[in-house]
């Protein structure tokens, strides 16, 4: 397998984007190449000879496994295939994604970059770049499987045009040292005050006990266009949008997010987050935890674990918990994802027919066999896991991670596998996970404005963003004050941000 490693420059990108409807559809009327399959069983290349399937995708690990590897091989023969997987450190996917779009030299299977609500891909999607699938889910057991409320929530105008990569509809948490915790007497913390005042031991009362003032109370940076350690919801905030009787407004626009941002203003004058939270990548702010050097960091529940092995690996005595819906001024409350990590696409300038792209189809719908549910699960048994009294307990949590959980599940995981897996011996991490995901599942705030599109956003949507998030870290580091804020907003508004509101009102009446 090639491992491309592409070095792709700012400069130029606005030009290549711009001509995106040209040099992205060269290829979208061609019906004539490659029709090797048919149907919902064509998962295998023509005459038993394996599938070659070219794919980019994003990447959270440290270091790509090499071609050939036990895991690649495992998933290869099961599904009669032959993997090209090219994968991009996620601090750069989402600058290059826009501009190989617009280069039109794709891939057969393309990752988005989260969500796909990004301007770029709306408007690649509605002009015919990518395959829609939405009337052929039904045809794969296994992805049909999966709640219509994912896909829904991944849809374009009511089209599904990719794969969602699922995850659990509310999994965002707070993680944070449990043995620092005990060391200074403290209950874990159940309200927003509780996570403040642990913040502020974790920064002034030495909770690694090591005599030294060298510990913050949580590391933050700027993720996705917004602030990671996200609680907003929490204070009483909209995710994202609220919407009231047809009428949309922004979530900056609330009293509640103000005092979220007043909150957050808080933490860094007294000097309890890093004061670099604007300019640190995802290593850095992972580092600032594995190193002892911060008590907490944002997350996802899926990658409570990862953490714990990580810091213990720093520090054998170092123990992690964490914690979700914490209860703010209106009761528990917790942000709403997508039940999904992105979408995974077929660019029509590479999948030539239906054919082809069923065979794809297939493909994806094997990795939710029960065979390959356990390999991206469980990994190789013997070297990730092993069985015992009927039950999966694992072997090396790092090893899983760096050879399968980061190059292969994460990536390519679009069911979920819980009820299709061995069932595991799980830690005590594992076993709250389970728990809090369900949990959480009665405070999730959602998002009104999944499933709608407006074109105003998805043409200005990077400005409009970039106009809230340099307000954002402005305002936390005392240079922005509560009058610029609100001048700010209105700036937001008149930039396009009424005119998106409007468009979603529209659009939501139009769904009725």
């Amino acid at each position: 397998m090639k491992r491309r490693n592409r070095l792709w420059k700012k400069s130029g990108a606005a030009a290549l984007i711009l001509v995106l409807a040209g040099s992205l559809l060269a290829g979208c009327g061609s019906d004539k190449a490659n029709q090797a399959g048919s149907g919902a069983d064509s998962g295998s290349g023509s005459a038993n000879q394996p599938l070659k399937i070219k794919m980019t995708l994003n990447f959270d690990g440290k270091e790509v496994p090499q071609k050939d590897n036990e895991v690649e091989r495992a998933m290869e023969q099961y599904t009669n295939t032959e993997l090209d997987l090219t994968h991009i450190s996620s601090n750069d996917f989402c600058t290059k994604l826009p501009v190989m779009i617009a280069s039109g030299e794709l891939p057969q299977v393309l990752a988005s970059c989260g969500a796909p609500n990004q301007s770029y891909l709306i408007t690649a999607a509605k002009n015919g770049a990518f395959w829609d699938i939405t009337d052929l889910i039904k045809d794969y057991k296994n992805l049909a499987s999966m709640p219509q409320l994912v896909y829904d929530n991944v849809s374009i105008e009511g089209r599904v045009y990719g794969i969602p990569r699922f995850r659990p509809v509310s999994r965002y948490t707070s993680v944070y040292r449990q043995d620092w915790l005990d060391h200074l007497g403290m209950q874990p913390p159940q309200t927003l005050d509780d996570l403040y005042q642990m913040l502020k031991a974790f920064t002034e009362q030495d909770p690694d006990k090591n005599g030294k003032n060298d510990t913050v109370g949580v590391t933050i940076m700027i993720s996705n266009n917004n602030i990671s350690f996200d609680l907003s919801s929490a204070f009483g905030a909209p995710n994202n949008w609220s919407e009231t009787d047809g009428k949309f407004v922004k979530a900056e626009e609330t009293p509640e997010y103000l005092e979220y941002l007043k909150f957050m203003k808080k933490l860094y004058d007294e000097g309890l987050m890093n004061k670099d939270f604007a300019s640190i990548d995802v290593g850095q702010n992972e580092g600032n935890l594995e190193n002892g050097k911060a008590g907490v960091i944002n997350a996802t529940t899926n990658n409570v674990l990862g953490f714990q092995t990580r810091v213990e690996k720093v520090n054998p005595a170092a123990k992690l918990d964490f914690v979700s819906a914490l209860e703010g001024p209106q009761g528990r409350r917790v942000a709403a994802d997508r039940g999904s990590n992105g979408i995974l696409m077929f660019p029509k300038s590479s999948v030539k027919s239906e054919a082809e792209l069923k065979q794809l189809l297939a493909f994806f719908d094997k990795l939710a066999d029960k065979e390959m549910a356990d390999l991206l699960e469980w990994g190789i048994a013997g070297k990730h896991y092993e069985i015992k009294d009927g039950k999966a307990v694992r072997l090396n949590q790092e090893l899983y991670d760096n050879e399968v959980s980061f190059p292969y599940n994460k990536p390519l995981v679009t069911v979920p596998l819980t009820a299709i897996k061995t069932p595991g011996d799980l830690d005590p991490i594992s076993e709250k996970v389970l728990q809090v995901e369900k949990e959480n599942e009665q405070f999730a705030v959602k998002d009104p404005t999944m499933s709608l599109v407006s074109d105003t956003w998805a043409e200005r949507g990077a400005e409009l963003t970039q106009i809230l998030i340099d307000a954002k870290v402005k305002f936390i580091m005392g240079k922005l004050d509560e009058n610029g804020w609100k001048q700010q907003l209105e700036k937001f508004k008149q930039a396009g941000g009424d005119k998106v509101a409007e468009e979603y009102a529209a659009a939501l009446a139009k769904s009725k």
